[in-house]
């Protein structure tokens, strides 16, 4: 049986590179360019106003002592707006009313706010004098044209596309988001809000996986599920081999009806590894077909989601250029003993944080794969390797955010055990 180290390895040497595509701007959050991108044109484009006030020439500015100067009435010949430049040149003693991002009018070097004038009908007394320069920000004194402003493997945050937008660039290359299909099985599943028969239980494997997939940035597509028989599963894989990513819950254990490996063979999956030393989680099976990966959850929800943010995730991210790393960095006391089976070599272990002196996780009770609900009230992870036991109280372990992601850092409360939430 592989480790729970072998089996990522394995899995991310196989991964395909990701797919380069062109997106519109507004559609690439969340995406990594595939190439860097330069700037357009100058930011700021020409000369502007920083503030509403008057653009004049500081050469009329009379010889001043300590910023003042007696007044001097300037004529006041045009409006200059954001879009709506002034196009005369300003001459001796003239000002042109300006409003912030407006174009400077030729001529003029110099902003004076308006808070610092009186007007006077076409008349402009100013009391506080600017120097050359000031409230003017400067064309390209952000970026200059032809400036590399992103490099190749930047993930796009809403900042990168500000940016993007704002030197002109519409459609951005980038790696693919990937497709991901997703299939449940199992005769007892019934949809959320149908009345249950007996023995039936609501599904809710493929709603988790479906919010899974879109948190990680991948493209659902929703198989269904298929039923405890070969044929149905038969169908509904070959339905998932068109898509990049094929994630599959339950049947692929060694029960009587865990026919997911048998199906999948059948459509020509070839096996790439089965059962891995981990709790929970074991069961998993992951195969290829024609370059694309099919991964076999087991059934039970803690265990869909424990193998899918350990295993799938990653392969996500490299699939969408994604750097990822180890996300359990967090450094953290156990605050009790903590028993652990020798059976398996890695364990995931849900737990609650609280910051004191230092910060300390608290395994929660019960680490049954069935205790959906403690997928809710765990606020972090902690990942043991049965090995390295004991684990007492007072010894160190590096702690995930129930909801991070490989670039997050957790934000760990100060309240009490029973209060504390992690992220």
């Amino acid at each position: 049986m592989l480790t729970y180290e072998q089996a990522l390895k394995r899995i991310l040497n196989v991964t395909p590179p990701p797919r380069v595509g062109v997106v519109r701007l507004h559609e690439s959050l969340g995406l990594v360019l595939a190439r860097p991108i330069a700037a357009r044109c100058d930011l700021p484009q020409f000369d502007n106003s920083a503030v509403d006030g008057y653009a004049i020439r500081s050469q009329d500015i009379p010889q001043a002592t300590n910023g003042h100067a007696s007044p001097v009435a300037f004529h006041i010949i045009g409006n200059a707006e954001a879009g709506r430049p002034f196009r005369t040149l300003i001459r001796q003693r003239e000002a042109v009313r300006i409003l912030t991002g407006a174009q400077i009018p030729q001529g003029a070097d110099a902003v004076v706010m308006q808070e610092h004038v009186i007007r006077q009908s076409r008349q402009l007394v100013i009391q506080r004098w600017p120097t050359s320069g000031q409230n003017i920000r400067r064309r390209g004194e952000d970026l200059c044209q032809g400036t590399r402003i992103l490099e190749a493997g930047t993930l796009l945050r809403p900042q990168e596309i500000g940016l993007l937008a704002a030197v002109g660039v519409a459609k951005v290359p980038i790696y693919r988001r990937p497709t991901v299909a997703i299939l449940t099985t199992g005769d007892e599943l019934a949809s959320p809000g149908t009345r249950l028969k007996p023995g039936q239980i609501h599904e809710s494997n493929g709603p988790l996986l479906h919010a899974l997939v879109q948190q990680a940035g991948g493209r659902v597509i929703d198989l269904g599920t298929a039923r405890d028989a070969i044929a149905s599963l038969i169908h509904k894989i070959r339905q998932g081999l068109a898509c990049d990513l094929l994630v599959i819950s339950g049947g692929v254990s060694v029960g009587e009806k865990d026919f997911v490996r048998t199906a999948a063979q059948r459509c020509g999956v070839q096996q790439l590894l089965w059962q891995v030393s981990i709790k929970p989680g074991m069961p998993l099976f992951v195969g290829m077909h024609r370059r694309r990966l099919i991964f076999g959850l087991p059934g039970n929800p803690v265990s869909v989601f424990v193998t899918f943010e350990e295993f799938v995730k990653p392969t996500l991210y490299r699939l969408m250029g994604r750097e990822w790393q180890d996300p359990y960095t967090e450094p953290a006391v156990l605050i009790e003993n903590l028993k652990i089976s020798h059976t398996r070599r890695t364990h995931f272990i849900r737990i609650r944080c609280s910051q004191h002196s230092q910060l300390v996780a608290e395994p929660l009770d019960g680490q049954g794969s069935h205790r959906l609900r403690s997928l809710v009230e765990a606020d972090g992870w902690i990942r043991m390797n049965a090995e390295q036991g004991p684990w007492s109280a007072g010894a160190r372990v590096f702690v995930k955010p129930a909801y991070a992601t490989s670039t997050d850092r957790p934000a760990f409360s100060a309240t009490s055990k029973s209060q504390a939430t992690c992220y």
